[in-house]
């Protein structure tokens, strides 16, 4: 799986307009995207602090995108086998949980941290700035999630997730 923002497949239970969180996430690296950046007139120090906390975070991240995803592809080799055994199943699906709720916790930091470098009107710029994006996507006859808003999940598969 990539990066956090480099999308990983978790686009299938992703659906913008429904007021989930998701809404709010942005894509990672989202501050080097100048149709998002643009609006929200970032200073320099920012920016700085926005690429040191991607660096220093989104590795984690990247390693529980990849895992989610062996975890999601394993969960589907035991659904798929000539006899599946109950409790096989049940130990694929349970690392999926785990491993989706993990990635939700890290992606939940890398948000709490962005979020707390933005002014509320910067804040409210970047917001507007991701609507206008799902728009565009809706009217290329796109899904709206901008290919899944670059990998953010939700707790427990319902969100981002392989599936």
């Amino acid at each position: 799986m990539p990066r956090r923002g480099g999308g990983m497949g978790m686009r299938g239970g992703a659906r913008f307009g429904d007021g989930s969180v998701l809404e709010m996430l942005p894509p990672r690296d989202w501050w080097h995207d100048p149709q998002l950046a643009a609006p929200v007139n970032l200073t320099s120090e920012q920016m700085a602090s926005l690429d040191r906390l991607s660096a220093a975070q989104g590795d984690d991240a990247a390693k529980l995108e990849r895992d989610s995803m062996v975890a999601v592809r394993d969960l589907r080799t035991q659904l798929d086998a000539e006899q599946p055994a109950s409790a096989d199943i049940l130990a694929a699906a349970k690392r999926v949980e785990a491993l989706h709720d993990a990635l939700f916790d890290k992606q939940a930091e890398l948000l709490a941290a962005e979020r707390t470098l933005l002014s509320q009107q910067q804040w409210a710029s970047l917001q507007r700035a991701l609507a206008g994006t799902r728009d565009d996507s809706f009217d290329r006859g796109g899904r709206g999630d901008r290919g899944g808003m670059r990998g953010r999940g939700g707790r427990g598969g319902r969100g981002r997730f392989p599936g």
